[in-house]
């Protein structure tokens, strides 16, 4: 009489262990179009009514930047993205910047803070954050956007920037 009641438990223990260990269905962002300025190589997203225009350092500085809904600054630009010449451009924007793989906006808002390895995403912290200047009172919005249970997958990354693009949507309604 054991046998069964223990093959009954062990099953359930394996069919709740293999519950656990796959990731959950992501939604994906179903909002209207986004035109997305990127410096870098443009990300890999699963909606289709998001484009990419691959912008240089040089065009961020002098080219009107109001016509995205957003800029992201990818990995492997965030040390230029964090020289002193290009805070003003991030902290008086009206159009959002994303730097991705970064845990803080501080080396890319604060003059004079050095752009190193420390300052780049780590488990436990934001894979990608955001700054927007409020239109309403200058102040200065900041996002911060995790990879589910802190593992850099492929699935996570895209996840996140589903969540970014949410995140873009509600901010786009308020203005």
């Amino acid at each position: 009489m054991k046998k069964p009641i223990l093959s009954f438990l062990l099953g359930l223990l394996l069919l709740v262990l293999s519950a656990c260990s796959q990731d959950p269905e992501f939604e994906l962002y179903k909002g209207k179009a986004l035109s997305i300025a990127v410096v870098g190589e443009p990300p890999k997203i699963k909606e289709e009514q998001i484009s990419f225009s691959k912008i240089s350092f040089h065009e961020l500085e002098n080219k009107d930047l109001s016509g995205f809904d957003a800029i992201f600054i990818m990995e492997k630009n965030l040390r230029q993205a964090a020289e002193d010449q290009y805070a003003e451009v991030y902290l008086n924007s009206t159009v959002p910047f994303f730097f991705i793989a970064a845990k803080s906006h501080v080396p890319f808002t604060v003059k004079e803070e050095v752009y190193n390895e420390s300052w780049a995403w780590s488990p436990g912290n934001s894979y990608a954050v955001g700054v927007h200047k409020s239109q309403g009172d200058d102040s200065l919005n900041s996002w911060g956007f995790g990879l589910y249970n802190d593992e850099k997958t492929e699935e996570h990354i895209k996840e996140m920037y589903s969540r970014i693009f949410k995140e873009l949507g509600e901010l786009l309604k308020l203005h």
